[in-house]
């Protein structure tokens, strides 16, 4: 049974019967660490020290924070044993280590499921491996396709594989969730697989590199997909299966669920609908339209509207820069030719802008930027929340070049490593 703590409201904390055995064992004070919303970590001050028996977390952190592939690489040279657990929105994945190697990998996640892979890879029809999940459990599947003589041993043990590798390759392209190093042994029973840690983490870096370039258009899994004209006969199955779903009303993510994709395949055949324009993304869903904000404060009622947080986090930016011009006693000057450049549309194109200028701290009034935006979405292609942060981009480097003809070398260095600070927590 796993101990669970619930937080409740006012910051309390109410805990089962098993957590309450184990956090009376570690009473004392303990510092809340800052960690991503999904992940707590408590740290006992002042430390008493002492080691715990396996299985026990060794290592715990934010798979946005850095490259999963990287920790991955340092674990195999290590020939490390034990579980690399990923818990993310879309269920929890996991692979099994064995002196650095892989030896087994499961997910939570449809799409992974060992019936889903033998249909896609073409081993198995999808009525066949419903009549078999119809008589044997999920773990059976495959080898009650192998006794009917659907199957042969061989290519269920390349399936087995495929699984493997596509759990793997799922938990090294992840860009948000946490993580946990579990210290144990795995279990030892027949049919486990090995895979060359080295050779499956090559292939991840392959599929990184392409999925940046798909991020050039879907910027994450969250956007949602939207048919921009029917099929005209030229698209392959798959690209058919997705051009139907896309309404609107679902984002990569669920269009890989409801397809029995994963999200890598999934965002690979949405990038070639949008290349061929049959398809088109946006932040919000069809027919949607962003709500009004009220000031600064506005962003923080609505932080799952990716709009508002972009005008929120440039307003602060801008605010920064006006802050450091201004102790110069250089702020008039300053605004005077930041908002006849705004005026002339010198700086950009974009229909957001258009009647924007910037107040006296150096910000524009969040209100008025979420309206024109809402106003000009339709004129911003099929990536508007992109196409905003663009303008309000080009206006930051219009003043960090104002400020750094103003500034003295030390404060102008200072100021572009807080903008850039402020600008990471938009990625």
């Amino acid at each position: 049974m796993t101990a669970r703590i619930r937080v409740e409201s006012g910051g309390r904390v109410a805990a089962d019967g098993e957590a309450s055995g184990e956090l009376d064992a570690r009473h004392g004070s303990f510092v809340l660490l800052p960690t991503a919303p999904d992940l707590l970590a408590a740290l006992r001050q002042p430390p008493e020290g002492g080691r715990s028996k396996s299985p026990r977390v060794v290592l715990i952190g934010d798979a946005s924070g850095f490259p999963l592939s990287d920790l991955i690489a340092f674990l195999g040279q290590s020939r490390w044993t034990g579980t690399l657990r990923l818990h993310a929105p879309g269920g929890e994945r996991s692979v099994v280590l064995k002196d650095g190697e892989v030896h087994g990998a499961s997910s939570e996640d449809p799409a992974d499921r060992l019936s889903e892979v033998l249909v896609r890879i073409g081993h198995a029809a999808r009525h066949d491996v419903e009549d078999a999940l119809r008589d044997n459990p999920p773990s059976r599947v495959g080898r009650a396709l192998v006794d009917r003589g659907l199957l042969q041993p061989h290519d269920l043990w390349a399936c087995v594989t495929q699984q493997v590798s596509d759990i793997f390759h799922a938990i090294v392209l992840a860009r948000e969730g946490s993580f946990t190093l579990v210290d144990q042994e795995p279990e030892e029973k027949t049919g486990t697989v090995q895979l060359s840690t080295q050779s499956l983490l090559m292939d991840a870096i392959r599929k990184i590199d392409e999925l940046q370039h798909f991020r050039q258009r879907i910027p994450h899994g969250r956007v949602y997909v939207t048919k921009k004209r029917p099929s005209d006969g030229k698209l392959h199955p798959d690209e058919d299966r997705l051009l139907a779903l896309g309404n609107g009303q679902r984002t990569v993510l669920e269009l890989a669920q409801a397809s029995k994709l994963s999200e890598f395949d999934a965002t690979k055949i949405i990038f070639r609908l949008l290349e061929g324009g049959y398809a088109t993304v946006s932040e919000l869903k069809h027919g949607e339209v962003a709500a009004p904000a009220r000031g600064r404060a506005a962003g923080r009622g609505a932080e799952s509207e990716p709009a508002v947080r972009v005008v929120a986090t440039f307003d602060e930016i801008f605010g920064e820069i006006a802050h450091e011009v201004g102790s110069k006693g250089l702020s008039r000057e300053f605004l005077e030719a930041a908002n006849t450049a705004l005026k002339s549309r010198s700086l950009s194109e974009s229909p957001v802008l258009i009647g924007l200028e910037l107040g006296a701290d150096g910000r524009f009034d969040a209100r008025k930027v979420l309206e024109a935006y809402t106003r000009a979405r339709p004129k911003l292609g099929s990536e508007p929340v992109a196409s905003l942060r663009q303008a309000l981009s080009e206006v930051m480097f219009f003043l960090l070049f104002q400020a750094g003809e103003l500034l003295e070398s030390r404060a102008d260095e200072d100021l572009a490593r807080r903008v850039k600070d402020l600008l990471a927590t938009l990625d």
